[in-house]
């Protein structure tokens, strides 16, 4: 709990959940962090409903509207919770596994403000006619639920002044493990995968971890060129059928051009990540990624900055069911 003991301490009012007399400050303290922090998301939303409103894209609005409503009642949940005599807050001689996963309820809370943030993002560029922003709807909505799932369960382990089974608790906060992620985002060095035909061996990769989540691009040999699969370690999400390219432009600006076409900005990410090719591996280091995509959103470029040095991908959504890989993961 080092780390995030640190993280709390920058939270104004808080004590820490080790005293007795400070337990329902500290309990105070984050849920005020957590309203502040949510009620600012939920006002961006907001925003999104009111331009779709103004332009009368009336199927839209359902779309954003549901999730909207639930992340407020879920601020309002957060705001107002009361515990009266709740033996965490009363009892002297507490569980104290309690009282660790009542912090790791706090950090699972806490950690979902990225992946808001940049759901958000990609729903304000998406064109709300597309299936792609109904997609990203959903998993706002997905989002919000597993906040309200993870607020009832904190609560139950206040009231009770008892830990929840640990493979309870696993199973609501653990972030998906890479045996969940698609077959494909596992590939290794030499397998293969099948396209359109063709058949295509592995190469190297580049990778990024970020709280918004984690993508991998594979280099693969075969083919007519320099041949890329980016695959995301959701099961949900896309995969991207890729080949490199020079675009113009600054990146991280507002559009890049590729062959004449111009790609607008639609997200950007820092997290950290490798490069793996035939000369080793870079190990770990920050990196930038930019995803940028045509106003009609047929067309996709994705742009990884490492140090000083950027990949640029572009390329289309495939159907993962049209890639075969060959692989020795399960």
């Amino acid at each position: 709990m080092g780390f995030f003991d640190k993280v709390l301490d920058m939270i104004p009012g808080y004590k820490g959940y080790r005293d007795k007399e400070s337990r329902r400050d500290t309990d105070r303290a984050i849920r005020d962090n957590l309203v502040t922090e949510y009620t600012q998301i939920a006002d961006r939303l907001g925003r999104v409903a009111t331009q779709l409103a103004e332009e009368r894209k009336i199927t839209a609005i359902s779309l954003v509207d549901r999730p909207h409503k639930r992340l407020v009642q879920f601020i309002d949940r957060v705001r107002t919770a009361s515990y009266g005599y709740a033996p965490l807050f009363a009892n002297e001689r507490i569980d104290e596994r309690a009282l660790d996963q009542l912090a790791r309820f706090d950090e699972a809370l806490a950690d979902q403000t990225a992946a808001l943030v940049a759901a958000i993002s990609e729903l304000e560029h998406a064109d709300p006619a597309s299936p792609e922003f109904k997609r990203i709807a959903g998993d706002i909505g997905a989002i919000i639920q597993g906040l309200d799932d993870r607020f009832d369960r904190r609560s139950e382990v206040i009231r009770n002044g008892q830990a929840l089974p640990e493979a309870d608790l696993v199973a609501l906060l653990d972030k998906p493990q890479v045996a969940d992620s698609p077959r494909a985002y596992r590939l290794h060095d030499g397998e293969a995968v099948a396209f359109d035909g063709v058949n295509y061996s592995v190469i190297g990769r580049v990778s990024l971890d970020a709280d918004a989540g984690s993508w991998r691009a594979f280099q693969l040999s075969g083919g007519s060129g320099d041949q890329w699969l980016q695959v995301s370690s959701r099961n949900i999400d896309p995969f991207f059928w890729l080949k490199r390219v020079s675009p113009t432009g600054e990146p991280g600006g507002p559009t890049l051009t590729v062959d004449a076409s111009t790609y607008n900005l639609a997200n950007q990410v820092s997290g950290h990540g490798e490069v793996i090719g035939k000369q080793g591996n870079s190990g770990r280091q920050p990196v930038r990624y930019y995803h940028y995509r045509t106003s009609d959103g047929t067309n996709h470029l994705h742009v990884y900055r490492l140090g000083s040095t950027y990949l640029s991908l572009a390329g289309k959504v495939v159907d993962p069911i049209e890639v075969e890989v060959f692989s020795r993961e399960p």
